[in-house]
């Protein structure tokens, strides 16, 4: 199943900022293991934005819970389950 991940900050970006490093490195090790499928903050850098692919809501919320701005409060998510019928015109139905 995929997942959105609408992710927001709790706080000012001064908070944030000593931790970028750890939150950048997360996302790549997320991506290595298949976890993240594609990431990254809206133009404006109000959200973040991820798709994860996981077995169930709970490994899915698992894996974002592990994100340091999440852990560490400096960020808050809303989940979304996402039922993806089309990737690029190849149409698939679970």
């Amino acid at each position: 199943m995929w997942y959105l991940v609408l992710s927001r900050p709790t706080g000012p970006a001064e908070e944030r900022r000593p931790f970028l490093g750890d939150h950048l490195a997360w996302q790549k090790e997320q991506h290595g293991k298949a976890n993240v499928l594609f990431s990254g903050p809206t133009a404006d850098r109000t959200i973040g934005i991820y798709v994860v692919r996981a077995g169930s809501l709970d490994e899915a919320k698992q894996i974002t819970d592990t994100d340091p701005y999440h852990q560490r409060g400096l960020r808050a998510y809303e989940m979304l389950e996402w039922n993806v019928n089309e990737i690029m015109g190849a149409g698939f139905h679970d």
